[in-house]
């Protein structure tokens, strides 16, 4: 890893990142156990688990042009502060509120990945794109691994609440860490730019942008959009199959964070793809992928599907910096921001279908069925990139 060729700015994002994700990784993928409890259906639970992204989704193309005018820090400050609301809702208990909670929870999520996806990609070069984003998603990938572990102690211990008042107190840090380190200056003001939002066709003119480009972009957001529906899975139907089982809080954490490690190590995914070629990866990875999910669908031990399912989140880790990388080299500089809004809508209406596919196929047959769902798109993906690959033979 060519760590000193990495943009300051891409470290800086990695430590808000993790900041702002530790505190909701602790009681992050238990929450579908939390539904289920409550609310007694798989679909349902698939539903609201989807709901974040499914809010995203609405917001990605302005909030992609709202980065293009008024700067990615502004953006990415103001969602590391609306950051702060939905553990406090949470924290609550009051149904209304944690429905709201979750609908802000998409309104973040669009807000903070928009600007720092453009932000660490306008930072990065072509030689070492893959390694620039390794690092930016490092800080997020470690509290990933972290905070399940905490989590399931936490809630073993002491409950839900104290979770919630976690998230908050880390999302508060990363709003200081993010002022002090990275700064507010930004091209125009924010207000203003949202009016200016409303006083144009932001959806017209952003999709118009898209169409000129979309013979170069389609194949790369459509294998996003695929890759999306695959990784939600593992967020309703491992939690689910766990508790099946009749794993503990404390076990469900540690599997959580152990299957969360390797995507820590994606800056040496992103070194070999930016090696031996991103199509190339992908192509490699996918591959392998499918057969590791088909054979999920027939565990029945807790610690072996604990080993599966690492080997699942290593190899979906590895496609993940190769497949942006791939999307950025597509997209034309001077459209970045506008176009960084498809890339997270793409992924978003993946992320909204996966979890709602996992529980309507669990609510039909089983909830280790749905795996055989998620091989058949990993599948898919492989089989779009190998035209890619035969075409450019």
């Amino acid at each position: 890893m060519r760590l000193d060729t990495v943009p300051n700015i891409a470290k800086y994002l990695s430590l808000v990142f993790m900041l702002t994700w530790l505190g909701s990784n602790t009681v992050w993928m238990f929450l579908p156990i939390f539904f289920e409890q409550n609310i007694q259906n798989v679909f349902l639970v698939g539903v609201l688990t989807s709901l974040p992204p499914l809010i995203a989704l609405l917001l990605d193309i302005p909030m992609g042009n709202l980065v293009q005018r008024a700067g990615e820090k502004v953006v990415i400050f103001t969602g590391l502060v609306v950051q702060l609301l939905p553990g406090l809702f949470y924290l609550t208990g009051l149904p209304l509120l944690i429905v709201v909670g979750r609908g802000l929870e998409g309104v973040v999520k669009s807000m903070i990945w928009n600007g720092g996806w453009t932000l660490s990609l306008r930072s990065g070069n072509e030689s070492n794109e893959s390694e620039t984003q390794s690092v930016f998603l490092l800080g997020a990938n470690l509290a990933a691994v972290i905070g399940p572990v905490v989590g399931g102690l936490l809630i073993a211990s002491r409950g839900f609440e104290i979770t919630f008042a976690l998230w908050i107190f880390t999302a508060w840090l990363s709003v200081i860490v993010f002022y002090l380190y990275i700064g507010l200056e930004g091209k125009k003001g924010f207000v203003s730019s949202i009016e200016e939002l409303f006083e144009r066709k932001t959806y017209a003119d952003d999709f118009s942008d898209l169409k000129e480009n979309w013979s170069n972009v389609r194949l790369p957001l459509f294998l996003i959009f695929l890759y999306s529906i695959v990784f939600t899975f593992f967020w309703l139907a491992i939690p689910l199959l766990l508790d099946e089982m009749g794993a503990d809080y404390v076990l469900m954490g540690v599997v959580f964070g152990l299957a969360a490690l390797p995507s820590i190590f994606q800056f040496a995914f992103g070194d070999w793809a930016d090696r031996i070629g991103r199509i190339k990866a992908i192509s490699i990875l996918s591959l392998l992928l499918t057969p590791v999910l088909f054979l999920m669908s027939f565990i029945e031990s807790i610690y072996v599907l604990a080993v599966f399912f690492l080997v699942s989140r290593l190899l979906s880790s590895g496609i993940s910096p190769a497949l942006h990388g791939f999307y950025d080299s597509c997209v034309p500089d001077e459209v970045e921001g506008e176009m960084t809004g498809f890339l997270e809508f793409f992924k978003h209406i993946g992320q909204s279908l996966g979890p709602i596919m996992a529980g309507t196929v669990a609510s039909i047959w089983s909830i280790s069925a749905s795996f055989l769902f998620a091989s058949f798109i990993a599948l898919t993906v492989f089989h779009g990139i190998s035209i890619l690959r035969f075409r450019q033979k």
